[in-house]
């Protein structure tokens, strides 16, 4: 969440250059933490929050992120996968380790190369994001642990028959809008039309965006990104930073990556801020 966060508050301090900000990056569970010592005003919370400390926090939805299977782009079956893609039930099997699946499998060749399986080893909302689409726990996922998103890409780009998962914005050029040329997101099999006709919502950056947005890909493999506070936000710059965020800070989503969050959500929000203003 910390990239389209430094847009946020580059472009606010634009108009509000009395505002500070300090951002820190260092993981929802420990965001969490802080705000809840108050240690910062502010937590950037990309997964659940757990029950025990729902009730007390004040949590407001501002985007929404994808996350996305990828593979080595010198993977010898790359031409197969992105042509055919691969089933949930392919994933289940990979991420859960039930069944060693070699590549040729999965390309519908004899054969024998090993699937090397690659997941965080530290908490992350990617991972939560893919347990609840694999309908399992997540210390279920099973794979070859790395720490940190920058690492599981730079193993994924290193391994030819390596295969993951990570946040959208990581699998794409931000400049140049296009799938990254060492890494390339792996098709899933929506349904048997799908299956049948190509994956044509995985062909492009700009389609598989809008199909994120279309309701098009696997919605449980899409999750809200939201900011937290101990109790409601405190002061006014909190508050005036929250509802820029709402109205003039959405326009900044889609062009880095993330999904805007639906209409309805969105007027909820500033509803909650304008009432916060009186």
């Amino acid at each position: 969440m910390a990239p389209i966060m430094q847009v946020w508050m580059t472009e606010f301090q634009k108009t509000h250059p009395y505002v500070k900000f300090k951002l820190t990056t260092n993981g929802s569970g420990e965001g969490l933490d802080d705000v809840l010592a108050g240690k910062v005003d502010l937590a950037m919370i990309s997964g659940e929050i757990p029950k025990k400390a729902d009730s007390l926090v004040w949590k407001a939805s501002v985007a929404r992120l994808a996350i996305v299977p990828v593979m080595n782009a010198n993977n010898p079956f790359l031409k197969t996968i992105q042509e055919k893609g691969i089933t949930k039930e392919n994933l289940f099997e990979l991420f859960t380790g039930k069944k060693q699946i070699k590549w040729g499998e999965l390309a519908d060749k004899t054969d024998k190369d090993k699937v090397n399986v690659y997941m965080r080893g530290d908490s992350s909302g990617a991972s939560a994001t893919m347990a609840r689409y694999l309908s399992i726990n997540l210390k279920e996922i099973k794979g070859i642990p790395v720490n940190g998103e920058d690492e599981l890409i730079k193993q994924v780009k290193k391994d030819p028959l390596s295969l993951s998962y990570c946040n959208f914005i990581y699998a794409f050029d931000p400049i140049k809008k296009e799938f990254l040329p060492d890494m390339k997101v792996v098709p899933i099999v929506l349904n048997e039309t799908e299956k049948q006709n190509g994956q044509k919502i995985f062909d492009s950056y700009e389609h598989l965006q809008r199909a994120m947005w279309l309701g098009k890909y696997p919605s449980l493999l899409i999750r809200n990104l939201s900011l937290v506070s101990k109790g409601k936000p405190r002061t006014r710059e909190m508050v005036d930073f929250i509802y820029w965020i709402a109205t003039d800070g959405q326009k900044f989503i889609p062009d880095n990556g993330y999904i805007e969050l639906h209409s309805s959500d969105v007027q909820n929000l500033i509803t909650a801020m304008k009432a916060m203003m009186q």
